[in-house]
């Protein structure tokens, strides 16, 4: 194996990582987002609020090919999102 392929599969393992890290960060978050709304009585979901922030961090990925990849998995992150939610909603 060449040493690029080691020094760039190094630098995906950290990468994925911080992702890790992140994923675990958002959803601690969701999780103080939903104890909120269900204490203050608020609607759990707004699908308008979803597009809106997929469409705005959409925007900060500058190559339009990589673009259309990131929102895919932002989408994605966004239904995971959603299930977590309704998951402990379902459980109180």
């Amino acid at each position: 194996m060449s040493d690029r392929l080691t020094e760039d599969r190094n630098q995906i393992d950290a990468i994925d990582q911080e992702i890790a890290a992140l994923f675990e960060k958002r959803f601690s978050v969701v999780k103080d987002i939903i104890d909120y709304k269900i204490e203050n009585r608020l609607p759990i979901l707004d699908s308008g609020r979803e597009q809106e922030i997929i469409a705005r961090n959409c925007e900060r990925i500058e190559d339009d090919d990589i673009r259309y990849y990131f929102r895919k998995m932002y989408t994605a992150m966004i239904e995971l999102s959603k299930e977590y939610q309704t998951d402990i909603l379902n459980s109180k």
